[in-house]
């Protein structure tokens, strides 16, 4: 029974901390007076349908436990946390290429991330499984600082591979 019990528990994966993983860069950086793309076209290869991460959401909110970490000796990061619910306000699954923009209220400086979603370990990797949200360390790299304190409007976009797009708003303060 033991030996049973122990080859059921070795099998079982713990999930993933997402805010251990990496922090994401930017990769686009704007100064130009422009708007911010939001959705790029799905840049990721043809996925096997049994590697495919299933997308099951209608509709996503930046979540208000989104914020700014300032750490001594550390970059800042901003640490996104997004909801994604189903046709009826259930928690779901998002699958496709996400993007998200940073831009600081009164300029036109904007930083973009893109975060493929599209496998699904890429999906594992950034859920986190309690309160089943997804969650993006992003490290800003800005050509010009803002000031402490003032806003940051953010824009969280996904292109689904059905070709839907879901996008949410928010603002927090740098």
């Amino acid at each position: 029974m033991m030996a049973v019990t122990a080859l059921l528990t070795g099998c079982i994966t713990p999930p993933v901390d997402p805010t251990t993983n990496v922090p994401i860069r930017a990769t686009e950086l704007s100064d130009e007076d422009a708007s911010a793309p939001a959705a790029l076209a799905p840049a990721s290869p043809a996925v096997p349908s049994d590697e495919r991460a299933p997308h099951t959401a209608t509709r996503i909110v930046i979540s208000q436990l989104s914020r700014v970490e300032r750490m001594a000796n550390a970059p800042t990061l901003i640490d996104v946390r997004l909801d994604a619910f189903d046709a009826s306000g259930r928690p779901a699954r998002v699958a496709g290429d996400l993007r998200i923009v940073l831009k600081t209220a009164g300029s036109p400086q904007y930083l973009a991330f893109d975060v493929p979603l599209v496998t699904k370990r890429q999906v594992e990797r950034r859920i986190d499984a309690t309160l089943e949200q997804f969650v993006l360390r992003l490290e800003p790299a800005w050509s010009m600082e803002p000031a402490r304190g003032s806003d940051l409007d953010l824009t969280a976009t996904v292109l689904a591979a059905d070709g839907s797009v879901l996008e949410s708003t928010a603002r927090l303060k740098w």
